[in-house]
């Protein structure tokens, strides 16, 4: 039987079979030698996608914030700057995910741009970004405002006066008329001495655009002529379309709240 054996050798020898095998089976062109390296590449890159589309929607989200924070609900009630940090630091973040993943293996053939998706959300929230900050910085109010309450009863002076005395407190002494010589177009103009507040109406939208600042700038002398307790620089003003009212911080927020109106110091802190 070894002689059989040893006579088939010697025949698949002479016909040339064994000449030129391997060791091992050659790898096939169309196969890639590492494929879990490029599974590796291919989750980094797509960990990228997912930060790079955070950094985007957190850019525009700060963006939508600058145009109209008063329109956008619980988006609006976040500061600007945590939607800054959020855009950058995601960013931050896609970057170095896009380099682990063109480093963790070879890129395929059909696809030769590891990270591209990362890298183009990265920009557009950098661009979103970037945006949004001049928006809020040139108009810290937004572009688009809210449409402010407006809610004095101007027609009547008896509901102008019970509305402060509900929201600041009783004028015992009773409101006294107020001479504002040399302005046009008011209609009403009341002080009062217990609560160091005053009141103006104005007949149309036009006397108002064209008295509001001389009156505002005037009211220091008016405190002065007509007495009360406050400085200058502890009055507040809440200014509606045809009225203004001047009082302390308290007493303008309390108002406020029952009429709307914008509320600000009379004197600009600088």
């Amino acid at each position: 039987m070894a002689d059989g054996f040893n006579q088939l050798d010697q025949q698949l020898a002479d016909s040339g079979y064994d000449e030129g095998l391997p060791d091992s089976f050659p790898p096939r062109p169309d196969i890639d030698e590492r494929p879990i390296q490029i599974a590796h590449a291919n989750i980094w890159s797509r960990f990228a996608a997912v930060t790079g589309l955070v950094s985007t929607l957190a850019g525009a989200a700060l963006l939508a914030h600058a145009i109209a924070p008063s329109r956008l609900g619980v988006i609006g009630q976040v500061g600007i700057s945590a939607w800054v940090g959020v855009s950058v630091g995601f960013a931050l973040l896609t970057i170095i995910l896009v380099a682990i993943a063109r480093h963790s293996g070879p890129v395929p053939i059909n696809r030769p741009s590891v990270g591209s998706t990362g890298i183009i959300l990265l920009i557009c929230g950098m661009l979103l970004t970037v945006a949004g900050l001049l928006i809020a910085y040139s108009s810290p109010k937004g572009i688009i405002k809210a449409p402010e309450r407006d809610e004095a009863p101007i027609s009547s002076p008896q509901a102008m006066t019970g509305g402060i005395d509900k929201a600041a407190g009783q004028c015992a002494s009773g409101w006294h008329d107020i001479s504002l010589g040399g302005y046009v177009g008011i209609s009403q103009a009341r002080y009062c001495t217990d609560t160091t507040m005053a009141y103006v109406v104005f007949d149309n939208d036009s006397a108002a655009s064209l008295a509001k600042g001389p009156i505002r700038a005037s009211v220091p002398d008016l405190l002065s002529r007509y007495g009360g307790g406050l400085k200058p620089q502890d009055l507040w003003l809440l200014t509606g379309k045809r009225w203004m009212v001047v009082g302390s911080k308290t007493q303008v927020t309390g108002l406020q709240g029952q009429w709307g109106g914008q509320a600000e110091p009379l004197i600009s802190q600088r």
